[in-house]
């Protein structure tokens, strides 16, 4: 049975790394249309594929030879965490601190070519593998980083899989496992996630437009969020003052369907109404919601149809709801916690854009996302996060603004 959580989880810090860029004023710049978003490009200009399927790729980063792009953003998104949670590397062991890492590909997938190599090229020095082993779990590769002593785990549930994360690392404290968890989402862009949602005829030849009449299916992309989530009394123990919590969480499965949601949205309802439960709030209190919003229709006509039912269901009025796919791209195991982010930083800034992509809003769908930019009414302290993935995974994280 779901209650009312016995302490909200704080958020002590969060970094991100995304074409909506790497930095908070990058991002808020971007959400204000202060600069344009990224034009997707050809994959086969970018990486090694065939398919000219248009996707959003990160120009900028650079990992070194060797070195996973995964593990390699990972890094570099979790330093720029700490730094914002005030942690120095040191102070990790201090407090019992876990990590989950939420990611569809890792290096599993990425390492197929590297396989393959070794066995057209048997005299390749017999130690090489041992290396790229011991790198392609990201999560072992981060508590090895930091000496962490607190549980770790890597999580593969598809495109939910960074919203999960942030479910599983509350989970871990609230259960006593740990006072801190350091929450990963994380992916690259490869050819094997290109090539299958290119098979399933759900990508589009152009910018993608979640909602909108004419959207034509979604843009592949990659990136990495990280957020560092401890408990109140770990917090206060070293005199950080936290900005925000995770106020409440809800997972569910649908189990209609390999790779469709149910697009009666009943998965993705009982997910909302588990996480208002748990958060002792009410579809009312939930200022907007950062839907999952991909671009296909599946997927629209789920979360439009969950939206309506839920607020038909309670007697208020749906919550305005948008999806910032437009912006990044659907970055696979990095969206929930990179949209969990965004959603936060919408909450501070007290701005939310109108969902971009949509011009005209598809009539077929149960409710319309936002098509004007909102400002926030002062005090505003609530908004959701939701995301949908393969096999009918639904999961709503809603994020408390403190103070």
């Amino acid at each position: 049975m779901i209650r009312r959580m016995p302490f909200d989880p704080v958020v002590t810090g969060f970094a991100h790394l995304s074409c909506a860029g790497s930095t908070d004023a990058g991002a808020l710049a971007l959400f204000h249309g202060e600069r344009p978003p990224d034009t997707p490009r050809p994959a086969c200009s970018l990486i090694d594929s065939s398919i000219h399927d248009p996707v959003f790729y990160l120009d900028s980063f650079k990992n070194e030879e060797g070195e996973p792009r995964t593990l390699a953003m990972i890094r570099a998104v979790a330093a720029r965490a700490l730094v914002a949670a005030e942690l120095a590397p040191e102070m990790l062991r201090d407090s019992v601190t876990g990590c989950v890492v939420g990611t569809t590909i890792a290096h599993q997938f990425t390492d197929t070519a590297y396989y393959a190599h070794l066995r057209k090229n048997p005299d390749t020095d017999e130690n090489a593998p041992v290396g790229r082993f011991l790198n392609s779990n990201p999560v072992e590769s981060i508590a090895r980083d930091y000496g962490l002593t607190g549980p770790i785990h890597t999580v593969s549930n598809a495109c939910s899989s960074g919203a999960d994360a942030v479910s599983i690392a509350a989970l871990c404290l609230l259960s006593g496992q740990c006072e801190r968890m350091i929450v990963v989402g994380a992916d690259e862009l490869h050819r094997t996630p290109v090539a299958g949602f290119h098979v399933l005829g759900v990508t589009s030849p152009f910018p993608c437009r979640p909602f909108d009449s004419a959207r034509a299916g979604l843009n592949l992309g990659e990136g990495a969020g990280v957020v560092i989530l401890e408990t109140p009394e770990c917090a206060r123990k070293r005199g950080r003052k936290p900005d925000f919590a995770l106020r409440g969480f809800g997972m569910s499965c649908d189990a209609s369907h390999i790779t469709a949601p149910d697009v009666t949205g009943g998965g993705m309802k009982r997910a909302f109404r588990d996480a208002l439960t748990r958060a002792n709030l009410s579809l009312g209190d939930i200022a907007f919601i950062n839907a999952h919003g991909t671009g296909t229709v599946l997927n629209d006509q789920c979360e439009a149809a969950a939206f309506a039912g839920l607020a038909e269901e309670t007697g208020v009025s749906t919550p305005p709801f948008f999806s910032t796919k437009r912006f990044t791209g659907h970055t696979l195991g990095a969206a929930g916690t990179l949209e969990f982010i965004f959603t936060m930083l919408m909450l501070r800034d007290g701005f939310v854009p109108a969902s971009p992509g949509c011009k005209t809003p598809d009539p077929a769908l149960a409710c319309a996302p936002l098509t004007s930019p909102l400002n926030l009414p002062a005090g505003t302290r609530f908004a959701a996060s939701s995301s949908l993935a393969f096999g009918g995974t639904d999961t709503v994280l809603i994020a408390e603004r403190l103070g």
